[in-house]
């Protein structure tokens, strides 16, 4: 561990949780037997993070996620994090810079290389696991690992051309795989969106049935867990089951204010609250108005 200190200290400096790098490119690798010895931190500077041996937990933004050999993860210089380690883990870190990406677009096709870029800086921090997709692609993922350690480990002459070669293959590589986590991602989106639009129709069309409308009734309809329920609709409705219903029984209640000539009893009566004075409290608070009065707004 003391001597992965040295080394660290002598490319990276430590500056309010922000970790500097003063190379476009490094690699560093290590052994943490029982803990990762950092505190939650960002950098400036993207970092491919390898899982070489051990097992623990990642710590990546809002996120908490189990690692395992063979994971690969990737950070940019938006995420913060750090580890937990359970079994000890040998990591094994690509440091690089945007600076590194120009400079590979000098020696190639750059509308290519901006491609890539983009992929990279605009959408890895939305994977907050593992960014490997294709299991084919993580033997070629670790093999160039392998190939640029050891390129930096014994420079020899035309070093820096072959460096940014193999630098140019990972990259393509691990776009392609971010490209299809981020494909996955969007399909469970849009398959979950499909899900939420359903639950809330059907919460508006059996809102006045009590038995409909309870979580163990949404939960069969829809195969879900009734506890899960509960937590995904407030994910992707913004409030609580309860208060969608109470939300939708007053959206209700003032359009039979304004499109009938029921009596104030009669509306609270249709719309399911207890009383009068009840439904007068809640459509208060909904609408900063009481019944009688929203009943003559224009």
């Amino acid at each position: 561990m003391y001597k992965y200190i040295v080394y660290l200290y002598k490319y990276i400096f430590i500056m309010s949780q922000r970790f500097y790098i003063t190379k476009n490119l490094d690699v560093l690798q290590f052994e943490a037997a029982n803990e990762w010895g950092y505190s939650r931190h960002k950098h400036n500077f993207f970092e491919l993070t390898y899982i070489l041996k051990g097992s623990g937990q990642h710590l990546l933004n809002e996120s908490a996620i189990d690692y395992k050999k063979g994971d690969l993860f990737f950070l940019t210089p938006k995420d913060e994090h750090e580890f937990v380690v359970d079994e000890p883990t040998t990591f094994g870190i690509i440091k690089f810079t945007e600076q590194l990406f120009l400079e590979k677009a000098n020696l190639t096709s750059s509308t290519h290389w901006r491609k890539n870029l983009d992929t990279v800086i605009l959408h890895a921090n939305n994977i907050p696991k593992s960014i490997i997709s294709y299991d084919v692609d993580r033997i070629q993922l670790f093999y160039l690992y392998e190939l640029i350690k050891n390129e930096i480990d014994n420079p020899l002459v035309y070093g820096r051309d072959v460096l940014l070669n193999l630098f140019g293959a990972l990259l393509v590589v691990v776009s392609r795989n971010l490209k299809s986590n981020l494909i996955k991602i969007e399909e469970r989106y849009n398959s979950e969106k499909e899900k939420i639009d359903s639950i809330l129709t059907y919460i508006r069309q059996n809102v006045l049935d009590k038995e409909l409308i309870k979580i163990k009734s949404i939960a069969e309809t829809f195969y879900m867990s009734p506890n899960y329920v509960s937590i995904f609709i407030k994910k992707h409705a913004g409030i609580s089951i309860q208060q969608y219903v109470l939300k939708t029984k007053i959206e209700m209640a003032a359009r039979l204010l304004k499109q009938t000539n029921l009596n104030i009893s009669e509306i609270a009566d249709k719309t399911g609250f207890l009383d009068s004075s009840h439904f007068n409290k809640i459509f208060k608070k909904y609408t900063s108005h009481n019944p009688s009065a929203f009943r003559w707004l224009i």
